[in-house]
């Protein structure tokens, strides 16, 4: 075969090559590494478009060439469920008609009767005619539906129109990427920065008790031995007040030694009780000379009606020793101490093994009523004037989503410390609350803001946006779909489950409020591709 055919043949195989399509599809970024067919190999490749639109609960990211006359354009768009503000979720059921209206009114209308791959459909749009248009994408599907509205378009004549119309590239702030596939495996939504109403308040730490006098613990007065038969109480039970909950069989150890000891505690209760009568009619009196505060009055009755308690109870133990004295019995299995509920409520605490000796005041049962409880708050001392007459509080426990609040129409003001712990420099204030449902549990920490009574109005965005950077309150800001401006904020009021942001952040741009720490960590990591991902 002579050179010259050689060069022939050498030359025809690679135009071939040349004009051979590419075999890895359309590219994440529509216009990189694609071929579209009725393209000329001669014109230049296409600019992309990219657009991130939230309507009717959709959140539509789309990247795709720009749109030239007879030329089709893979319109790559990512559906998300973005009604939940708590976690968005992946659109997997559906059909998408996107429809290009020109400015003659006349439409042409392109469908992805099903979708590429969860979240992703891709009509493909080609336009016949050149000029400026509106582009809307209508999602129907049983999960849900809805049209977005994509803006204003331009369908150019040519490639080369399309490139010498795209503005030039700018270097600005730097962006984080995080792909739709991420975002959609993870609890991840966003929300806008918009203006709004704040409580003044101050940060504290709090913890959740029962309502004084709504929880009890019952001990064993004498050394004995627990009743063998009986229901056994055990924890979680419910229990009614005046409830028996457990016997106790006293041993030979209940001496008159011990009915000598009870005899005298009986008879100290008595004395108590006359001193507090005395004392609350000595507060009724000055505080009717307005000589003292009525909190004064209410310490004093609270007093007397402690000392009535004890009385009944000490007597009730004083009548239950001389019956085991004499060998009377006061239940069906002999003489016997009954312990009974002093209250309403649920067992928190039970050490009751039928038939065990137990000794003279050993714990065997506890029970709170957990309808309503206290919020108990630690104020440091600078903040105390602040919140000396805070009608209200929000707050957040360990694993629950969302903040609970209590003010003057859910609850009450209980008491504002008088004085300031000398170990931790902080004075209390006690909020009641109601607990219908029971989920607040006594002995729960919580993170507590006591509103000042002042209002500010400025733009908040969620607080669960917030991420630590350093020691630094950080936020992710969205650019794009999948790309992120990493911002520092500085911080003002916090309320409600917003925070007031005086820097960083302008009104209108949205943030990532759920999924804020899977993107740091993805970025400490390296985990996100440099170039995108394929469709």
């Amino acid at each position: 075969m002579s050179r010259s055919l050689l060069l022939v043949l050498s030359l025809a195989c690679m135009l071939a090559c040349k004009r051979a399509p590419s075999d890895h599809g359309h590219e994440h970024g529509a216009g990189r590494g694609h071929e579209h067919g009725a393209a000329s190999t001669s014109e230049p490749e296409r600019p992309d478009e990219s657009v991130t639109v939230y309507q009717e609960g959709l959140e539509l990211f789309m990247e795709y060439p720009a749109f030239v006359v007879g030329q089709p354009s893979p319109l790559v768009a990512h559906f998300t469920d973005a009604r939940d503000s708590n976690g968005f979720h992946v659109v997997t059921k559906g059909r998408v008609t996107a429809t290009l209206r020109y400015a003659d009114g006349t439409e042409e209308r392109f469908v992805a009767e099903k979708l590429l791959r969860d979240g992703i459909f891709k009509p493909e749009v080609r336009p016949t005619k050149a000029g400026e248009g509106t582009l809307t994408l209508r999602l129907e599907g049983e999960q849900v539906s809805g049209t977005v509205d994509v803006g204003k378009v331009v369908v150019y004549p040519t490639a080369a129109a399309a490139v010498a119309a795209a503005p030039p590239e700018e270097g600005g702030e730097a962006t984080v990427g995080f792909l739709k596939e991420q975002q959609w495996k993870t609890q991840y939504a966003t929300a806008p920065a918009e203006p709004r109403v704040l409580q003044g308040g101050v940060r504290a730490n709090g913890e959740l008790k029962p309502v004084a006098g709504q929880s009890a613990e019952l001990s064993a007065p004498v050394a004995g031995r627990l009743s063998v038969g009986d229901k056994v109480v055990h924890l979680g039970q419910r229990v009614r007040k005046g409830e028996v909950l457990v016997r106790l069989l006293p041993t030979s150890s209940a001496s008159g030694t011990d009915l000598a000891s009870v005899e005298m505690e009986a008879a100290r209760a008595r004395a108590e009780l006359g001193l507090a009568e005395r004392e609350v009619k000595r507060a009724e009196e000055m505080f009717a000379g307005k000589a003292i505060p009525e909190k004064q009055l209410d310490a004093a009755r609270v007093a007397h009606e402690v000392a009535a308690a004890r009385v009944v109870a000490t007597e009730r133990q004083l009548a239950l020793y001389r019956s085991t004295q004499s060998g009377s019995a006061v239940g069906p299995g002999g003489a016997a101490f009954e312990l009974r509920s002093p209250v309403d409520g649920v067992v928190s605490f039970a050490d009751v093994i039928p038939g065990a000796v137990v000794e003279a005041g050993r714990l065997l049962v506890s029970v709170v009523n957990p309808e309503r409880l206290w919020l108990e708050a630690r104020v440091f001392e600078a903040d105390a004037p602040k919140v000396e007459r805070s009608s209200g509080a929000s707050f957040s426990v360990a694993g629950f989503e969302h903040e609970f609040s209590v003010d003057e129409k859910t609850g009450r003001r209980v008491a504002v410390g008088s004085v300031v712990d000398r170990a931790t420099r902080t004075v209390p204030i006690i909020f009641e609350l109601p607990n219908p449902d029971g989920v607040l549990k006594p002995g729960m920490f919580a993170k507590v803001t006591l509103y000042t009574g002042q209002t500010v109005r400025g733009v908040a965005i969620p607080e669960s946006a917030l991420v630590d950077d350093n020691g630094k309150p950080t936020v992710y800001v969205m650019e794009g779909g999948e790309s992120f401006f990493k911002r520092a904020v500085r911080v003002g009021v916090r309320s409600g489950g917003y925070v007031q942001v005086l820097e960083g952040v302008k009104e209108g741009e949205r943030v990532v409020s759920r999924g804020a720490y899977e993107i740091k960590l993805s970025t400490a990591t390296g985990a996100i591709p440099e170039h995108g991902h394929q469709h």
